[in-house]
């Protein structure tokens, strides 16, 4: 049984696939709106660029009754960029935002990211009833982002979600990397590392937008996305290694050590990160219905290995 129909924005992306294929799995009808879109897939339109008006945006939400938006740069490490994540990850929302008001029916999620609420390491838990204070060019413009649509939809369907960092088939980033160490077939000297931190299963992230869609307690809200329990790179390395079949092989090394060799790599930024705290509490989605995975441990084993 249909559902109704919904846009999906940045549907090539690495939760927009997935996101698709959950969405006709419920019996929703997808259009796709990508950059990219050359007119020859079926359900499929080309995304206007930030620059272009409203009424471009307005045109391929035609018979659309929600909007899932996704579309952003998705990486934080871009140098003297502000204009660029500003037009990309607010500009771009802000509009389709405003057209959606003007022609939806349904509801309307942003996906934003933890980084609108705060940095990337973060001392105590992170939750949406604290002041947001992104650090970053990227939270900046997802944070600002969130208040255009806001502003935009005065009638309340709309659902901001602030996921932490997912992980899932073919990710990228830092989590690809500890995917690359967990394949090396030696014994690894980060046993030590204490940090705990709050992960998201991309199948949940998924279960999270469409209960967004469904769901009335969740208009006007805005929502950190996240597992239920943190968990430590010592805690994933091992999780990704039992995958393939193997003991965990960690060790210990003191963490000063771990320090340096990252400065001297350039590593720096990414070892602060890894070895930093950032547990997010996402109990206030949860109050709504949708329910957080309680083992991250388990369903990182099912991340690909290469």
């Amino acid at each position: 049984m249909v559902t109704g129909v919904v846009l999906v924005t940045g549907a090539s992306g690495f939760i927009g696939v997935e996101l698709v294929k959950q969405l006709e799995a419920s019996g929703y009808r997808v259009i796709t709106a990508t950059r990219n879109a050359d007119g020859s897939v079926i359900n499929s339109v080309c995304l206007p660029a930030p620059d272009e008006p409203v009424e471009a945006f307005e045109r391929i939400l035609k018979d659309v009754e929600h909007v899932v938006h996704l579309a952003a740069i998705a990486h934080t490490q871009l140098v003297n960029a502000a204009d660029t994540y500003h037009a990309v990850n607010c500009v771009l929302a802000a509009k389709v935002a405003k057209a959606a008001h003007k022609t939806i029916s349904g509801k309307f999620v942003f996906v934003s990211s933890i980084r609108a609420q705060c940095a990337s390491v973060h001392e105590g838990v992170a939750a949406e009833s604290d002041p947001p204070q992104p650090t970053d060019d990227y939270g900046r413009a997802k944070l600002a982002a969130e208040a255009e649509i806001a502003s935009a939809m005065n009638r309340g369907n709309y659902t901001i979600l602030r996921p932490v960092l997912v992980y899932g088939a073919g990710v990228k980033g830092n989590m690809a990397m500890l995917m690359k160490l967990a394949a090396l077939p030696v014994p690894l000297p980060l046993k030590s590392l204490a940090g705990q931190r709050s992960l998201l299963d991309r199948d949940a992230l998924c279960r999270a937008i469409i209960h967004s869609l469904n769901e009335p307690k969740t208009d006007r809200g805005t929502f950190i996305v996240s597992d239920r329990d943190p968990v430590t790179v010592p805690q994933i390395l091992a999780a990704m290694r039992r995958r393939l079949g193997r003991n965990p092989g960690l060790f210990s090394c003191p963490p000063w050590i771990l320090n340096i060799a990252a400065r001297i790599t350039g590593q720096g930024d990414r070892w602060k990160t890894l070895n930093g705290d950032l547990v997010a509490s996402s109990a206030k989605l949860q109050s709504t219905g949708w329910e957080a995975v309680d083992n991250p441990g388990c369903h990182l084993k099912k991340v690909s290995v290469r």
